[in-house]
């Protein structure tokens, strides 16, 4: 017997569902009361509204509205919950990977089925349709914010068992895989990039940063903390991330 949707989306999905805090809408006087401006993205039967500060291109607000299946509203809540503070250009690089990651329990299992890809792409097409709009609005490359500080730290399992008898090639496949699928995509939502350069006998991970990170002041604070805790996690409590500058 086939599963419903409802029975193959993860816990989180099923939470987000029950408890949908991004719908509804945002009409020219409101967006007019607060100096912002109102932004629209249409696909088929959804619109996405964000109030966008037009001095810095920062999605203050974003709602939506929507009639199909529950995976559309759903994909739609949580892409207003990843754009919200925002700017439009960062809100441009939203995956369907990242909006699935979001409210995934375990790293290897989609939170949507697959079937459900359909839906995840009409909100990235209603997103592109809304980032037409703000191409006018100039936005600082330089974000005070890095979506990895979004990330449920605490909910990551424990590292590795037998990491430190691993060979050196064998840990840097590891790491490397880590960092592909769970820092990459957040680090290049803000124009970024990183690179492994070494793995060190103490437990030293040598980093470079590329992109819009080699000149962010969270690339040495509060995003180079985030890499760490999840490696730590994820690969092994012994390791520290160390940048190269």
């Amino acid at each position: 017997m086939k599963l419903s949707y409802w029975e193959q989306f993860s816990k989180k999905l099923q939470a987000k569902i029950d408890h949908f805090t991004c719908v509804g809408y945002f009409a020219a006087a409101e967006a007019e009361s607060k100096q912002m401006r109102l932004v629209t993205g249409r696909e088929g039967n959804l619109c996405l509204y964000w109030l966008i500060d037009e001095t810095d291109g920062v999605i203050a607000d974003a709602k939506f509205q929507a009639i199909g299946p529950i995976a559309l509203l759903a994909a739609a809540e949580i892409a207003c919950e990843l754009c919200l503070r925002k700017n439009y250009d960062q809100a441009s690089r939203l995956s369907a990977e990242l909006i699935d990651r979001h409210v995934r329990e375990r790293k290897d299992i989609p939170a949507f089925p697959k079937e459900c890809a359909p839906f995840l792409n009409q909100v990235l097409t209603a997103i592109d349709q809304a980032v037409h709009q703000c191409v006018d609005i100039p936005y600082s490359a330089q974000y005070d914010q890095t979506p990895l500080e979004d990330l449920d730290l605490d909910a990551l399992p424990n590292g590795i068992e037998g990491w430190e008898t691993l060979p050196p090639d064998k840990k840097m496949q590891i790491v490397e895989s880590v960092v592909d699928k769970e820092i990459r995509p957040y680090i290049e939502l803000d124009a970024g990039g990183i690179q492994i350069l070494d793995i060190r006998d103490t437990g030293e991970v040598r980093i470079s940063y590329q992109g819009s990170c080699t000149t962010c002041h969270s690339s040495t604070g509060s995003t180079l903390s985030a890499i760490q805790q999840i490696l730590k996690a994820r690969v092994h409590p012994s390791l520290t991330v160390v940048p190269e500058l």
